[in-house]
């Protein structure tokens, strides 16, 4: 028989969706405006100036942003000492990260021009700003404090979004302004977010290093940074070597087709947000198995309806929002959408299994889909130009889904158990919703 989630934990789906919902759309006028103001090349260039410090912050973090969420969500956690923890690793890596930059910048935007390696160098300065704003956010989230969690996830898009504005009613949008606008945004963010730890979780805070969990968090990192640092290259290699290989207006194209093809994990990211510490506070293995699939199944019937009616409104979508500029990004975002409906899929039944404790099973899958979006990506890009890229992407995301499922059977979850639905199932689904519309009413 199944569990479902209670209405509690139904709402703050609900409300981490809007939340996610909103950011996107956020997201999506910033790339519109920014699309018609700046066109395909200049939109390109700006795309190359954020790439690596993004890449270089997620890798550099050794996996601590799960096992944040992970240590912080079991019961008794100690959060002053975690986060002590995390100001110690979060300094080291940020020098790491700093210095890394300034010589990667310098290699990858040289084809631009002195002033956009230093636009590049500056922009560097989101890394420790993003590292600790992060791992604030994380331990918050691992407490499930999820309301504060969806105010902090908009600070730095509601900001980014109206600085455009703003830039654009005053006829000075720049590639400059928008990095000195990202690392005002960036530093707002990072003070909020120690502020509301230090004053929901922390009161008073007292700074004490123990050593012991430190290798605890780092064995627990090391686990899943290894997969961090393949999703990351999984998801990033694309926009790094169309910047490398094509045009800069080539990147502005598949910069535009990324950012619609992501409106689909909004839901996905929404379900896993709440997941992830629902499942690492149950105390059984079996417990846990049951909770991952009460949440997946019902993801996975929304969303296959949702990715194909949204695959097959992108030829309207596009042109009338971005302009036919764009008209190549239609394709593009359609086969990025079919990658998108594996990624995400991915992502929430990933949530689950990092709740009972088994990250190395992302890691494999992660470093699967490294492998096959490198040999491919650079293969078809070779042969047939900027859309071999969400070709290859696609086909890595499906290989990643299918590995974590086929590796999810050695641990006691039957892959038939997650994708079929038997028609008492579907009972329970429509009784259970059917009670949770009486709790809203």
């Amino acid at each position: 028989m199944a569990i479902f989630p209670t209405p509690v934990k139904l709402i703050s789906i609900i409300q981490n969706l809007g939340a996610n919902l909103l950011i996107i759309i956020l997201g999506l006028a910033g790339s519109i405006i920014l699309a018609r103001c700046l066109g395909p090349t200049q939109r390109g260039i700006f795309a190359a100036i954020i790439l690596l410090p993004t890449i270089i912050q997620f890798s550099v973090n050794f996996g601590l942003s799960s096992a944040t969420i992970y240590f912080t969500a079991q019961p008794l956690s100690n959060k002053n000492a975690i986060w002590s923890c995390l100001i110690i690793l979060g300094a080291i890596q940020s020098i790491i990260g700093l210095l890394i930059g300034y010589f990667v910048i310098r290699l990858y935007l040289h084809k631009y021009g002195l002033g956009i390696i230093n636009l590049g160098n500056l922009y560097l300065l989101t890394i420790p700003f993003g590292l600790f704003g992060m791992y604030a956010t994380y331990i918050l989230q691992g407490a499930s404090n999820f309301k504060i969690i969806n105010s902090l996830k908009c600070i730095v898009p509601i900001g980014y979004c109206a600085g455009i504005v703003w830039f654009r009613f005053h006829n000075n949008l720049s590639i400059e302004n928008l990095v000195y606008l990202q690392l005002t945004i960036q530093f707002s963010f990072f003070i909020v977010a120690i502020f509301c730890l230090n004053k929901i979780l922390l009161n008073p805070f007292l700074f004490k290093i123990d050593t012991e969990l430190i290798r605890q968090m780092l064995r627990y990192g090391v686990k899943v940074w290894f997969g961090d640092i393949s999703q990351i290259v999984n998801s990033r290699i694309d926009q790094f070597l169309i910047g490398g290989i094509l045009s800069s207006r080539d990147l502005g194209i598949y910069t535009i087709a990324t950012s619609v093809s992501g409106f689909t994990g909004a839901f996905a990211e929404a379900v896993r947000t709440i997941m992830l510490p629902s499942v690492t506070n149950k105390e059984l293995l079996k417990e846990k198995i049951n909770e991952t699939l009460n949440f997946f199944k019902k993801y996975w019937i929304i969303s296959i309806f949702f990715h194909l009616i949204f695959a097959l409104s992108l030829p309207i979508i596009i042109p009338l929002v971005f302009g036919n500029a764009y008209d190549e990004s239609i394709i593009i975002c359609q086969i990025l959408t079919i990658g998108s409906f594996f990624l995400n899929a991915k992502s929430v039944l990933g949530g689950g299994i990092l709740g009972m404790g088994f990250p190395e099973i992302i890691s494999k899958v992660e470093i699967i889909g490294m492998i096959i979006s490198l040999i491919f990506s650079v293969i078809l890009i070779k042969v047939y130009g900027l859309i071999g890229i969400p070709i290859s992407i696609s086909f890595s995301y499906f290989c990643q889904f299918l590995g974590l499922i086929l590796l999810t059977n050695n641990k006691a979850i039957k892959f038939q158990k997650i994708l079929c639905i038997s028609p008492s199932e579907y009972k329970e689904y429509l009784n259970w919703l059917k009670n949770t519309t009486k709790y809203f009413k």
